[in-house]
């Protein structure tokens, strides 16, 4: 199961999470013809977590 949790800047977010022993696995990434701009990272667990922003 994923699941997005949404803040205010992906990019930040993902680094945050690496910092803490998450791994990235995406973005971030702009959907297409949008401002959603989407990352994931699995935390030390192994759970696949989303996050999501406005560009």
């Amino acid at each position: 199961m994923l699941f997005y949790v949404g803040v205010d800047d992906v990019e930040s977010a993902l680094r945050e999470a690496e910092r803490l022993g998450g791994t990235r696995r995406m973005g971030p990434e702009r959907t297409p013809g949008g401002d959603l701009v989407v990352g994931q990272f699995t935390d030390p667990e192994g759970n696949l977590i989303g996050v999501a922003g406005l560009a």
